[in-house]
């Protein structure tokens, strides 16, 4: 299956399970382990992690900009 699809999936499931207003240590940790569950190199999950919180102020922030995400996770490949 295509990374970019399954990535999209983790990020919509972890975005809809989690609260508004910023990227606590929880939300982070929560990303981590969803990426690294769906059999996602723990590399490119931290790096995936790392340019969305940089890019992105919130959850929300990220969900209205989910076109970018497919340039950030070809940067992590």
């Amino acid at each position: 299956m295509n990374i970019t699809k399954i990535t999209l999936g983790i990020i919509t499931t972890f975005i809809l399970t989690t609260s508004c207003g910023g990227w606590s240590n929880k939300d982070r940790e929560r990303y981590l382990n969803d990426c690294e569950k769906a059999k996602l190199d723990s590399t490119f999950c931290n790096c995936s992690l790392e340019k969305i919180t940089s890019k992105y102020s919130s959850f929300e922030h990220a969900m209205r900009n989910e076109n970018d995400f497919p340039e950030i996770f070809n940067a992590c490949k």
